[in-house]
């Protein structure tokens, strides 16, 4: 294990905040912060390769942190009380970050069960609802998350970090244009031919406890101002919302998910 000290604002220390604080320099790099013990934790379970550790004073760390560290056998940087301060985002200065490397996501679908559920989320703006829909998709044992359009970049520390660790056990896609949209619908119909494709909406006509979701799904899930794009509106196959008392015309997005999600669970696993 080699530790490398860095006291100052340095090439080592700009490259890193680059990689917190730039989407392009992530896309170039191929490689993301990872902040929270959570995160590192289910990074590492989960098979992603970390590229260096960034610390305090390695003393200092707890049993965990120097296991992990002598364990992967990987380059640290020691940084400065002054410089940890700088890159960390928690009120509490973190004792370890790590810099992660972007890695192409596989998914079979021939290993799926006979009734999956993916959600898909449409211009994502808000970085912890991000976040926190991913954590809900992996408690809802989500099979698949799809996202497209123009939105927050997944990569983004504080999508990470809302995601309390999900990120690295929900299998996700980005689909760049309505044409892949449309492919990747097609081939899900083709592997399962009762898909329906649900769209989450305030002008729905039915209820989501009146939807049958003992199928296979995939969920639409608007943008946190607009809502869906008329496009996906139009490639779905029904309009479903959620009630709610008068006076009251939304939610926010990732609790809505979360509803929509737990109605799908619990009518999957009704004890008939």
């Amino acid at each position: 294990m080699k530790i490398i000290s860095v006291s100052k604002e340095n090439s080592t220390f700009q490259e890193i905040q680059a990689l917190k604080n730039n989407r392009l320099k992530r896309s170039k790099k191929q490689q993301f912060f990872v902040e929270g013990v959570q995160n590192i934790k289910n990074a590492i379970d989960n098979n992603w390769q970390i590229d260096c550790f960034i610390i305090s004073d390695y003393a200092k760390l707890s049993n965990w942190a120097k296991g992990t560290i002598n364990s992967l056998n990987i380059k640290c940087y020691q940084f400065s009380p002054e410089l940890m301060a700088k890159i960390s985002d928690k009120e509490d200065v973190s004792e370890i970050v790590a810099i992660v490397n972007i890695k192409k996501q596989e998914f079979d679908l021939n290993g799926l069960k006979n009734n999956p559920l993916f959600v898909l989320l449409d211009r994502p703006a808000k970085k912890g609802n991000f976040g926190t829909i991913i954590r809900s998709c992996d408690a809802f044992d989500v099979d698949q998350l799809l996202y497209m359009g123009h939105g927050v970049d997944i990569y983004d520390p504080k999508v990470v970090t809302a995601s309390m660790g999900s990120f690295f056990r929900v299998p996700f896609k980005f689909l760049e244009s309505g044409q892949e949209f449309e492919n990747y619908v097609k081939l899900l119909k083709e592997k399962f031919s009762s898909l329906q494709v649900v769209a989450t909406s305030l002008q729905g006509s039915t209820n989501i406890s009146r939807v049958d979701f003992n199928k296979p799904t995939l969920l639409l899930i608007g943008n946190e101002t607009d809502g869906l794009s008329r496009f996906l509106n139009e490639h779905s196959d029904l309009l479903a919302k959620i009630d709610m008392r008068e006076g009251i015309d939304s939610l926010n997005v990732a609790c809505a998910t979360s509803i929509f999600l737990y109605e799908i669970d619990r009518q999957r696993n009704i004890i008939n």
